[in-house]
């Protein structure tokens, strides 16, 4: 098993401009070429891929760029259809040993940003640190309703748990959000909460002060933001 893990983008047309400016921070914050971490960037089936995007991230990760074919649109089909494409892709490329067997995949959308500069450390201990209480399909911010664990989260990159997550679950009905629905089920097959991941539901901005405060709790990454007052943040305290 690779010890690296693999951040999987996923975008469609109308949060593509922040998922693409995402992504360029992600490369620009990496010191030098990461030995942590691989990058898949996913467009919906609908969106193009933006090929220099890709570029631009391949200067700090091993980069895969791809289109996705599952045809579901709007809220939640389409980003369930985008996670679903995630873990097909990867049990797929695993399978055929196009891609390491990452010790986990980071599954992430155009609403989340890193606090840290050294978010991928942080992940990869928060990681190590729930899997050796216990075996782990899936972990990250643990939230309401249910609980479930929220969609930015990291899913164990084992082929056998990629193959169960890709073709062994129930069908995923596009009216339920897949982290809802099947949260019983990755409750049962072990789920852990990370604190150091946080899910604050569509957030429109976040002021330095509570970027401040959040860091100050040890959150190294943070979902729901509807801005990019993180990337900017981030920005202006590494001065990049």
């Amino acid at each position: 098993m690779s010890q690296k893990i693999l951040i999987a983008l996923q975008y469609w047309a109308g949060d593509s401009k922040l998922a693409l400016k995402l992504a360029k921070f992600l490369a620009d914050i990496e010191p030098r070429h990461s030995d942590q971490a691989d990058f898949l960037l996913l467009s919906r089936y609908d969106c193009p891929l933006d090929t220099t995007t890709v570029q631009h991230l391949s200067r700090k990760f091993n980069v895969h760029g791809f289109r996705g074919w599952k045809r579901g649109t709007g809220w939640p089909a389409g980003c369930n259809d985008l996670w679903l494409t995630v873990m097909e892709w990867a049990a797929s490329m695993s399978q055929a040993k196009k891609i390491p067997e990452y010790k986990a995949i980071f599954t992430c959308e155009a609403d989340g940003a890193p606090l840290f500069r050294d978010w991928i450390t942080r992940m990869h201990e928060a990681w190590d640190q729930v899997s050796r209480e216990k075996p782990v399909v899936v972990a990250g911010p643990l939230v309401l309703p249910g609980p479930h664990i929220n969609g930015n989260c990291l899913v164990n990159g084992s082929p056998k748990n990629l193959n169960w997550l890709a073709h062994g679950m129930p069908s995923v009905h596009p009216a339920v959000g897949w982290d809802y629905l099947l949260a019983p089920l990755l409750k049962k097959a072990g789920w852990a909460n990370i604190p150091g991941m946080r899910s604050i539901y569509n957030t429109p901005t976040f002021s330095a002060e509570r970027r401040k405060s959040l860091q100050e709790e040890g959150v190294f990454w943070v979902h729901g933001g509807k801005d990019d007052s993180l990337i900017r943040l981030g920005r202006e305290e590494w001065t990049i």
